[in-house]
């Protein structure tokens, strides 16, 4: 007979072992800290993320030597990163070498006691199989503590943590890097909430990284945003600066918004109306953006006290994250308030 749970755990383990060995070569690269780039590092990110996806298999198939098979979930959550390895202790290092040898050997031992009992089972018959597999479960229950769900769990949030607010903190890599690469924008962002945990300014890469709600999220009737083909920086600042004149920080709002590193111009259209206007600056830092942020809201805050506020501050409000602030400007005030509050997340 054929036992599909056999089937998947001989699958998963010959698969474990040769991402043991490929660990094993990109752990020699690490070490020696020779040819790692950031290309390498998200490869050995992903190995890591497979292993750990693949344990659980390996240990199901384990029936005894179960601190040895853990070990494969520990190795991988002290390899942080390849430049992380190349900074180890030799005793470290020779720790690790050790552990994945003895953790090799058992993965081999395991692939030929699952060859060994898919041969048996090929040979009886499937009301054999059952009542030999009820015989055993209780002895399957055993030494079961460090291959529970919620320990792999811990195991696998150590090694998201250690990739992002652990490289971040040692200096180890730079997180940001990862953000350029359009495949890991939603897992980039994630990352970057876990890192903000110990840097809340540590800031977005570019402009498309930063997280904003997808268009199913956004005002009804608002078509998603088209961006503007070689939007020229110098044309946005005059733009917004020369909005701001009614409300007296025209040549400020000029000299603060002149310091981004990154302009795009979208317009998003709405039947009705004229085209909304969203206008985004990313700077290298967030103290240059929190100063674009305050020149703003100071400034309307002046006038809205006043009892005379000029139009401009109905037509278009600025929002920041971090180092990236967007205007949106709308000659209907309701449009624009309702992107600044559903798609920006902007309560006033």
């Amino acid at each position: 007979m054929i036992d599909p749970a056999v089937e998947r755990q001989y699958s998963d383990t010959k698969e474990l072992l040769a991402l043991w060995n490929t660990f094993h070569q990109f752990f020699t690269m690490g070490k020696s800290g020779q040819e790692i780039t950031p290309e390498k590092e998200n490869q050995f990110l992903e190995i890591k993320s497979r292993i750990a996806m693949l344990h659980d298999s390996f240990m199901d198939a384990l029936t005894a030597n179960q601190n040895v098979g853990q070990e494969v979930l520990s190795i991988i959550t002290r390899a942080i990163t390849l430049k992380h390895l190349g900074r180890l202790s030799t005793a470290d290092v020779k720790k690790m070498e050790m552990d994945w040898h003895e953790s090799y050997l058992l993965l081999n031992d395991t692939i030929a006691a699952l060859e060994h009992k898919r041969e048996e089972l090929s040979q009886i018959n499937e009301t054999q199989y059952k009542a030999g597999i009820a015989a055993g479960a209780a002895r399957q229950k055993a030494g079961k503590f460090f291959g529970s769900f919620y320990f792999k769990l811990a195991a696998i949030i150590v090694v998201v943590l250690g990739a992002t607010i652990g490289v971040q903190m040692f200096g180890i890599y730079d997180y940001n890097e990862l953000g350029k690469i359009s495949a890991l924008k939603t897992p980039f962002q994630w990352g970057k909430y876990a890192v903000r945990m110990v840097d809340p300014d540590s800031t977005w890469p570019t402009i498309d990284s930063a997280y904003r709600k997808g268009h199913s999220g956004w005002p009804e009737g608002v078509k998603p945003p088209v961006t503007e083909a070689g939007a020229d920086k110098a044309s946005g600042v005059q733009t917004i600066a020369r909005r701001t004149a009614p409300i007296g920080i025209m040549p400020q709002m000029a000299a603060a918004l002149d310091k981004a590193v990154e302009y795009r111009k979208e317009t998003a259209e709405k039947s009705g109306e004229e085209p909304v206007e969203i206008y985004s600056f990313r700077f290298n830092n967030a103290d240059d953006a929190k100063a674009v942020e305050k020149l703003w809201d100071d400034a309307e805050s002046r006038v809205n006290t006043s009892g005379n506020a000029p139009e401009i501050v109905r037509q278009m409000d600025a929002v920041r994250d971090v180092n990236l602030v967007t205007f949106v400007f709308s000659k209907r005030g309701e449009t624009m308030r309702a992107i600044v509050v559903k798609v920006y997340g902007k309560n006033d």
